[in-house]
């Protein structure tokens, strides 16, 4: 649904009025049965469609007035009121318009071990050998110490799989990579 109204500036602009979806902490879709496995590649595309939420998923509590006011792990400014527990942004959906939220900081929305990336997320500083996979350390201006994960290249898509659950709000950061003690890798939402 898209509404028209005149701004300040006296231009026509258009505002796209998309939902908001709460998706509760114990839906089925924390508690998938994780199936078996041809490849490393089909692993991690499965636990990164893990956050591919639907409006199935949940129930609608709000609406929003542009998905670029918001990014994951925000809890300002989402105008739904009413809830026992402040609720987060657990994902964004841009072809639908919506947003999904969760209650509480320690919903399981907000947690991954696994990133996507594409190709143009990705600044090279320098090409480590990659057959397929290197391990790496990560550092972030959101953590205070490295963490290690793995990186993987599955032709020109990416993967970044950690040891353990880490806040997915990471995925607003720019993360360095390090390979053998060199920054070789810079990953940008």
């Amino acid at each position: 649904m898209a509404f028209l109204f005149w701004k300040e500036t006296n231009k026509l602009i258009e505002v796209k009025i998309g939902q908001i979806v709460e998706i509760p902490k114990n839906s089925s879709i924390y508690n998938m049965e994780k199936p078996s496995f041809q490849s490393k590649e089909e692993e991690l595309s499965w636990k990164v469609n893990q956050r591919n939420y639907s409006l199935f998923d949940g129930f609608i509590v709000g609406e929003h007035t542009g998905i670029e006011k918001f990014e994951i792990g925000q809890r300002k400014g989402l105008n739904v009121s009413g809830k026992e527990f402040p609720v987060y942004v657990i994902g964004i959906d841009e072809r639908e318009n919506r947003i999904f939220i969760g209650q509480g900081k320690n919903h399981p929305g907000l947690f991954t071990d696994v990133f996507f990336f594409e190709e143009q997320n990705i600044s090279w500083l320098e090409k480590p050998f990659l057959i397929n996979e290197i391990e790496a350390n990560v550092a972030s201006t959101y953590l205070k110490e490295e963490i290690n994960a793995r990186f993987y290249q599955f032709g020109k898509i990416y993967f970044l799989e950690f040891e353990k659950q880490i806040p997915l709000i990471m995925k607003n950061y720019t993360l360095r990579l390090s390979y053998e003690n060199k920054e070789v890798i810079l990953l940008n939402k």
